[in-house]
């Protein structure tokens, strides 16, 4: 399996975020990568290869640009006017409750990069350090150039080469399934699984994303939540972050009811109950969307001891994930997003990817 990962996405490194209150390191940390990079490394069943560049225009097709300027200089911006130089973090939001007003409703135009920092996020755990932007350029380039190469390979290929496709995996952070089109948010600032979806879409494919990640993807659920392609499928834990979304009544508005599925899960789901509502759903929604790719967006924080998720997945149970993922028989993507043990993250994500290619 070809996997796609660059050092820059290392860069993004805040130091602290709140949770439940409390100043902690920040969790989301570089060393993530580094070990399930080592892990890999040591098995013989994974290439390497660096990405290329293919510029803003896959990224601005799903975030607006003034999103993604503000990205690019909110850190620069920050600093002259006095914030923090470990970071930024909002010290207020734009709640849709603010005001009776009307025009304040609307969205406001706002020239403070302290304001700013409340318009763009919608918690605290997407720290803005001088570093961040060229890593979230950086971890979407990832993400688009194994998308590019996962359609050169499907363009080039019989259809018997096809169906034994060992998919591609996108090793990058920061991750995204939590970014909506203009916010940031849960440790997200670009969402890497739309931004491919819609690099898929341009040439009239059909995609089926499927979330694995023990938190609701609530920007991937935006993004996407008007639209009849791509189907989207989230297995995720309730009730937990963030909070506000992923209920089963939630199925898509217009052209896209129908195609928003959400399967909430109880924290004490194990293996075998989590792999009855994956075979459930795959059997009776994706398969029969007949769709020309899958992208993951793999999380392993349903991991039974992870630090922030609360499912009881165990690290062989990743590999029979990943054996289910495979009996869809489309070719894959799989997109790297949460997972906060670190002393297991290697080879659970390890054993997903093992497990497609059994």
């Amino acid at each position: 399996m070809k996997v796609f990962y660059s050092e820059v996405c290392l860069k993004h490194a805040p130091k602290h975020e709140i949770i439940s209150g409390n100043l902690i390191d920040y969790l989301e940390s570089p060393s993530r990568l580094i070990i399930i990079k080592e892990y890999l490394n040591s098995l013989s069943n994974f290439d390497f290869v660096s990405p290329n560049d293919y510029g803003l225009d896959p990224i601005l097709s799903v975030h607006s640009k003034d999103y993604v300027e503000y990205l690019q200089t909110a850190y620069e911006e920050w600093l002259k006017n006095g914030g923090n130089k470990n970071g930024i973090l909002p010290e207020a939001f734009l709640h849709h409750n603010i005001s009776s007003s009307s025009s304040i409703k609307r969205k406001v135009k706002v020239t403070s990069p302290f304001a700013k920092a409340g318009l763009y996020c919608s918690d605290l755990s997407c720290c803005i350090t001088k570093d961040t932007w060229e890593s979230v350029y950086e971890s979407a380039q990832v993400v688009i150039s194994a998308t590019m190469e996962l359609k050169r390979f499907v363009e080039e290929s019989s259809s018997e080469e096809i169906n034994h496709f060992p998919g591609i995996f996108a090793l990058c952070r920061p991750p995204g399934h939590h970014a909506n089109s203009i916010l940031s948010s849960g440790y997200c600032f670009l969402n890497n699984v739309a931004i491919s979806t819609n690099v898929l879409k341009k040439d009239n494919n059909k995609v089926v994303i499927l979330d694995i990640d023990y938190h609701h993807g609530n920007g991937t659920q935006e993004i996407f939540y008007l639209n009849s392609n791509p189907l989207y499928v989230s297995l995720h834990g309730s009730p937990d972050y963030p909070w506000f979304t992923g209920d089963e009544s939630e199925r898509g508005e217009g052209e896209g009811e129908g195609f928003n599925i959400n399967i909430p899960l109880s924290r004490d789901t194990d293996d075998d109950e989590y792999l009855k509502a994956l075979k459930k759903v795959i059997n009776e929604n994706i398969i029969p969307y007949n769709a020309d790719y899958l992208i993951v967006s793999l999380g392993v924080d349903t991991y039974k001891e992870d630090i922030i998720g609360a499912l009881q997945i165990t690290t062989e149970g990743y590999k029979r994930i990943g054996e289910m993922i495979k009996s869809i028989n489309l070719p894959t993507l799989f997109v790297m997003e949460g997972g906060y043990h670190l002393e297991t993250i290697g080879i659970n994500v390890g054993n997903v990817l093992l497990g497609f290619n059994t």
